[in-house]
């Protein structure tokens, strides 16, 4: 919807994307807002609606957010009281965002082509 109304507006429309979402650590009333990263299929859900309105371009939130949950930096065990990406490798999210941006540079070059 948000994407058709920019469109529609002559705006430019530019979608972002997280792992997810928790940060019950700082702000212990705000539960209601968590979203699970459910083993990476969360932020493959949010790339691929992304990556489908996109016009070449969408953010990440975020690269190091450890408070809010949202960090896809490298994730090892040993940050006290933080999880990791067990069972994935520390650069799993590095990974998923690498195979996204490929995606996404695959299609933006399949749509100049077509406008060629």
């Amino acid at each position: 919807k948000m994407s058709a109304y920019m469109h529609k507006n002559n705006m430019l429309f530019i979608p972002s994307v997280g792992p997810g979402y928790n940060d019950t650590r700082i702000r212990p009333w705000n539960n209601h807002n968590t979203k699970s990263r459910e083993n990476g299929d969360y932020y493959n859900r949010m790339w691929e609606a992304a990556v489908a309105h996109s016009n070449g371009y969408i953010s990440i939130t975020s690269y190091n957010e450890w408070g809010e949950g949202t960090q896809i930096e490298p994730a090892r065990g040993n940050k006290i009281g933080y999880v990791d990406y067990s069972p994935n490798l520390p650069n799993y999210y590095l990974e998923l965002t690498k195979q996204w941006k490929h995606s996404l540079n695959t299609k933006s070059r399949q749509c100049n082509e077509d406008k060629d």
